[in-house]
């Protein structure tokens, strides 16, 4: 398991402000090793336990906590029961999801809402928007595929 300090955990490191334990290293590189990727806190625990035995369930949620409330990763709820985390490195906060309502498949897109957005919402209704979530549900191209083959 990896514990250096690459480029894109130093600049995590000081938006966090915060001491960077050696799980904590683990845990960010985990996550940093796994962009794109929404992975449960079982999924983390599981690729952390394959290289390295010290780190307990109750350190990942602990760490996963005080990520969140730093804003370094972000919380997904993608109605599989399972709340999914994401590591938010630069222009990753405001993309969108497609999940598949037959196999749970996610996949990420970007540019479906335009880059004025935001001063749209502040002009027409003037609503000063921060952040947004978009899921959109339907039937991912292979069961999508598969149902017409049946």
């Amino acid at each position: 398991m990896r514990t250096e300090v690459n480029p894109i955990m130093n600049n995590l490191i000081e938006k966090m402000d915060i001491r960077l334990t050696y799980q904590r290293k683990i845990i960010l590189n985990t996550l940093i090793d796994n962009v794109g990727k929404h992975l449960s806190a079982n999924e983390i625990y599981t690729l952390i336990k394959d290289k390295e035995n010290i780190i307990g369930m109750a350190t990942i949620y602990r760490t996963i906590d005080m990520l969140l409330k730093k804003g370094v990763v972000i919380k997904h709820d993608f109605g599989d029961s399972a709340a999914k985390y994401e590591i938010e490195i630069e222009n990753t906060r405001n993309h969108h999801h497609l999940i598949c309502k037959k196999c749970g498949k996610v996949i990420e897109a970007s540019g479906l809402i335009k880059d004025d957005f935001y001063e749209r919402l502040l002009e027409e209704k003037g609503f000063q928007c921060t952040e947004y979530k978009l899921k959109i549900f339907g039937y991912c191209k292979n069961c999508r595929v598969n149902a017409k083959a049946n």
